[in-house]
């Protein structure tokens, strides 16, 4: 897991979710992950005054989802030879690119095997403005189908190195010499299509507490809390069935008792 509040290309930047109720959504992630919210429709949530993620009903054009999914946003300095690249990859382009002047330009894309992500180019906002503290984003995955499809895919768009597990079906991409985000396949387990497909990992201080509070506010354990060399963690499903991981990191993962600003 990379240690900085910087957002090299292909490094997961920014998060979202459309929910039925905006207000259900924000009692739950306030309990969960002591999230707190401004602005709307689409509600901005902080960590001590820092943006990590929004939260949004439809718009009045879009159905209200069945279910809900996250939305991972992931880095590029040129979202336009991104999109290029996306193309010229086998991948489809499911939303062009929509700028908002003083934040960003994002767009929204599909990979070969189905799974949906986005596409972020900061102009002026890098992305979440905290990272690997409390509340805060700190990893993301995808879990795929096909991992070598996943992998040559995603590499050829981002340029990530990848280094594959010998006896694990799973991929670490880095970006710049840091490890930014992996490809899982357990297919089987987890979402392998859609936006669902993308599992986004947020830092709590117990992934036990977590899953306690996540029950009581109405959504659900899915995976139990186990310890793993990167931290104690936990998937909980939210009361609208959006998948994410929280995440007790390890000693040597921490980054700091500090809100980390992001600088790019």
């Amino acid at each position: 897991m990379t240690q900085t509040a910087e957002y090299p290309p292909g490094a997961p930047a920014w998060f979202d979710l459309a929910v039925r109720d905006l207000s259900t959504a924000q009692h739950f992630y306030t309990e969960v992950l002591e999230w707190e919210f401004y602005e709307s429709p689409y509600a901005l949530a902080s960590v001590r005054g820092r943006r990590v993620a929004g939260l949004t009903e439809p718009w009045e054009s879009a159905p209200p989802p069945a279910s809900s999914s996250w939305t991972v946003y992931l880095s590029t300095d040129d979202i336009d030879a991104s999109l290029e690249a996306v193309r010229d990859a086998g991948g489809t382009i499911v939303t062009e690119r929509t700028d908002m002047p003083g934040i960003s330009s994002t767009a929204i894309v599909r990979d070969p095997t189905g799974v949906v992500f986005a596409l972020w180019q900061a102009d002026g906002m890098a992305g979440a403005e905290a990272f690997g503290t409390s509340g805060a984003p700190i990893w993301a995955e995808v879990t795929s189908t096909e991992t070598s499809v996943t992998e040559a895919f995603l590499t050829a768009v981002f340029g990530y190195e990848a280094e594959r597990y010998p006896d694990f079906d799973f991929v670490t991409l880095s970006s710049g010499g840091d490890p930014v985000c992996g490809v899982y396949g357990g297919a089987a387990e987890r979402a392998g299509e859609g936006h669902g497909a993308w599992l986004p990992y947020f830092v709590v201080e117990s992934s036990d507490v977590a899953a306690v509070l996540a029950e009581r506010a109405g959504g659900t354990v899915l995976r139990a809390a186990e310890d793993t060399p990167m931290g104690r963690w936990t998937m909980l499903a939210d009361p609208f069935g959006a998948h994410f991981a929280a995440i007790e990191v390890a000693p040597e993962y921490v980054v700091g008792q500090e809100v980390h600003e992001a600088t790019r």
